[in-house]
């Protein structure tokens, strides 16, 4: 027995099978009819009335993936994103101001489109409503459609709404606002033909003022040269000026200054023609002297006066050399001190002179490199201008030339409808009319929220059902679809008594008509016919049924409860088809009582039978159904299909698990069997395939025995 107490892993979720459309349509058919009756009455007046036949005009445009230039290529002209351009080409045709140019256009024959006392606003916009402007996949064209009840120069409506378009691209989509930019572009041009010739008139000043005819930064400044020159100069002269300062120095210096003039002026007077003619005359008449002395007595007059003439002659020579030294001195310093100031001269008017050359070639240098720069200023600048130039040249010519978008086909009149018939309008009724029936009966039962297969428990509750039983309605195929899950569900009871000793089962439902009584009975009947004896209780005071009464006298559960009559003797024998059973009797109330005497009760019935069977009442309306539920071994539990619904299966599996049974089975009763499809009807076509081969190899073997 397939018996899962609660808390157990449930099984995965299976699929409900519910949307059947067939079966849906059977179920339902008089409702799908009333639809379609209905849609087709309204559905006929509606296309009588609105059945018009509608005129179509098109015209088709051909939007260029490149831009086809007169003079040159333009960047500004490229094509990014070729899909979103057209998109953007198909969504400016029926742009406000495009229609309503449009419709001015037309003049006295705007009225075939704009009704009377219709402003030009509403019928501007009620023709952007009606305009289709499609992209045609997979090529470069745009079709341009409008429809109308009127074909009356319908065609020249779309072409006049197609020229006007394309006027306007022209104008914004390949030169947007090219007037505003012509009109930019030459007072840039003025602007900088001003800037070019005030640098030229400035440039002009400056070569004026620096007498230079042209300006290169490959042309060396005059003042380069000369500034190199008096710098050589100055060097030079600071050279000797402190030669001269240092030789100043050396003489005048109280230690070492007297050695140098002495050492100096012996060199010069060693070359003075005087001093030289001096000696050479003193020294010849010191020859002379010796000469006449030589032999002399010291003492001699002679020699005596000989020896004072020499000490004469060596002193004017001491003295001329000495005074001729002091001359040769004084010259010596006073020379150095005039080669010091000469020098000093030297060197200031040469570093005045450079100072001079310094700032002549920094302001040559400064206009120089200011016409320089004025140069490649008025080149940039007129490179700038030929630039604007050839803009304004391209934008005069291209703006001319053919744009992006051309007409590939023009609108044509029409001549026949291409729609809104009152014949297909009557057919568009009928297959509406047909989807709706079909659709109805398919939604009201998506919209039903009762449970109508085994699926539906399964998914909701998580397991599996034991068993599952049909609505026969006098059906042999269906009966013994019935006979044999009945059988199914007692083998699975008695195997629970035989492997887990489980007697007393309990078989309740979710609400009242699922069929517990008669299912209780005739469980107990299959297994007796199993040779397990078995007793069924009315355990259901709310609604008693008459099968479980005995004879008049004949004491129910309800006097046993209440301590008069045997339990054994209260049941009543198998008979006529029915079990051994015990009826509720004439209970005081809607509820069981004395509980502990209803446990002895049924020990009583589990020692005398294999397997009491309990007819409990509903568990949702019945607190004895929990009781019951609680003592009971082994739960089944009746879900009645079309009766119940998902929120009270949850709410009585709730309960179950709140209360915790040993084991607990699930009973799906009264499905019903459409020939529409589903598992059912297959299942009871291959029981009738089954019978019929029975059938037909009893009849053999009876013909075969005669």
């Amino acid at each position: 027995m397939n018996a899962t107490a609660p808390g157990t892993p449930p099984n995965p979720p299976q699929s409900t099978g519910t949307l059947m459309p067939l079966v849906s349509f059977r179920r339902h058919r008089r409702i799908a009819l009333m639809v379609m009756a209905v849609v087709v009455v309204f559905g006929a007046g509606f296309a009588w009335v609105k059945g018009k036949a509608v005129y179509s005009a098109t015209a088709v445009l051909y939007v260029a993936p490149h831009f086809v230039n007169i003079l040159k290529e333009s960047k500004e002209l490229d094509i990014p994103a070729y899909d979103q351009f057209i998109e953007h080409q198909a969504l400016t045709v029926p742009r406000y101001d495009i229609l309503l140019e449009s419709l001015a256009k037309l003049g006295d024959r705007r009225y075939v489109w704009q009704k009377k006392k219709e402003s030009d606003r509403r019928a501007a916009e009620r023709l952007q409503a009606a305009l289709e402007v499609k992209p045609v996949k997979d090529s470069y064209l745009i079709t341009v459609t409008l429809e109308s009840t009127t074909p009356d120069h319908l065609d020249e409506l779309v072409n006049t709404i197609v020229d006007t378009y394309l006027e306007k691209s022209r104008e914004s989509d390949s030169f947007f606002a090219r007037n505003v930019r012509l009109t930019s572009l030459r007072e840039r041009r003025g602007q900088i033909q001003g800037e070019i010739d005030a640098k030229l008139a400035r440039r002009t000043e400056i070569a004026q003022e620096l007498s230079v005819t042209t300006f290169s930064e490959q042309l060396a400044s005059p003042y380069d040269k000369l500034l190199i020159e008096s710098q050589n100069a100055l060097a030079m002269a600071q050279r000797n000026r402190l030669a001269s300062e240092a030789a100043l120095a050396l003489f005048e210096d109280r230690k070492s200054g007297q050695d140098a003039i002495a050492a100096a002026a012996f060199d010069t007077i060693q070359k003075d023609p005087g001093l030289i003619s001096l000696k050479g005359s003193l020294y010849k008449r010191r020859s002379e002297l010796l000469q006449q002395a030589s032999g002399l007595d010291p003492r001699h007059p002679l020699k005596i006066q000989i020896d004072r003439e020499f000490k004469e002659i060596d002193e004017e020579l001491n003295r001329t050399v000495a005074k001729l030294t002091e001359q040769v001195a004084k010259s010596f310093i006073d020379q150095r001190k005039a080669d010091v100031k000469r020098d000093r001269q030297i060197e200031q008017e040469l570093s005045l002179q450079l100072e001079s050359f310094r700032q002549k070639a920094s302001w040559f240098a400064a206009l120089y490199n200011e016409a320089l720069s004025l140069s490649d200023e008025i080149e940039r600048s007129r490179k700038q201008l030929d630039m604007i130039d050839e803009r304004i040249e391209f934008f005069e010519l291209e703006s001319r030339a053919p744009g992006f978008v051309r007409v590939e086909t023009y609108a044509r009149p029409p001549e026949l409808p291409v729609k809104g018939g009152r014949k297909k309008l009557f057919a568009v009724v009928l297959v509406l009319a047909l989807a709706l029936g079909a659709a109805t009966p398919v939604g009201l039962d998506m919209l039903d929220q009762r449970i109508r297969t085994t699926g539906q428990v399964a998914k909701i509750i998580g397991h599996r059902p034991v068993a599952w039983f049909v609505e026969h309605h006098g059906s042999p195929d269906l009966k013994r679809m019935s006979a044999d899950q009945l059988r199914r569900l007692a083998i699975a009871v008695n195997r629970e008594r035989e492997m887990h000793g489980s007697r007393l089962v309990s078989l309740t439902s979710v609400k009242p008509e699922a069929g517990v009584t008669d299912l209780a009975l005739d469980l107990a009947a299959e297994l007796g016919v199993l040779g397990v004896p078995t007793v069924v209780v009315e355990a259901d005071p709310l609604r008693p049924d008459p099968r479980y009464r005995g004879g008049s006298a004949q004491p129910g559960l309800a006097d046993l409860l209440a301590g008069s009559g045997e339990v054994t003797a209260a049941v009543v024998p198998a008979a006529g088809g029915l079990p051994a059973r015990l009826g509720t009797g004439t209970a005081p109330g809607r509820q069981l009582f004395a509980y502990p005497a209803l446990r002895r009760c049924l020990d009583e019935l589990k020692a005398a039978y294999d397997l009491v069977l309990i007819d409990a009442p509903p568990l949702l309306l019945s607190a004895d159904a929990e009781y019951l539920v609680e003592i009971a071994d082994v739960t089944l539990l009746l879900v009645g299909a079309g009766q119940v619904k998902p929120g009270e299966l949850r709410r009585a599996a709730g309960i179950l698990e709140k209360i915790d049974p040993k084991a607990v089975g699930f009973v799906v009763t009264r499905l019903e069997v459409y020939r529409g499809g589903g598992y059912y009807a297959k299942l009871a076509e291959e029981f009738a395939l089954a019978a019929s081969h029975e059938n037909g190899q009893k009849h053999t073997s009876r013909r075969l025995e005669g």
